[in-house]
């Protein structure tokens, strides 16, 4: 009976270690967040430059021409 005990302890144990260390990874969670945040930055820019374009490039033509060489 005490062997049988301590064969059950070992395999719980063996399967609550394995789970546990499953569960503490996460690694591949924090990076899928932190591409998706990026994601999300890089959109709103992008739409940002797709609605403003005009006023961009009119506001950059404007400080090129500066400094143009005479």
């Amino acid at each position: 009976m005490k062997k049988w005990l301590s064969k059950l302890y070992a395999s719980i144990g063996a399967k609550f270690t394995a789970v546990s260390e499953t569960v503490a990874e996460e690694r591949g969670d924090t990076n899928f967040v932190s591409i998706l945040i990026i994601l999300g930055i890089v959109v709103l820019l992008a739409g940002a430059f797709i609605a403003f374009k005009d006023q961009i490039m009119g506001q950059v033509e404007q400080i090129v021409s500066k400094f143009k060489i005479k």
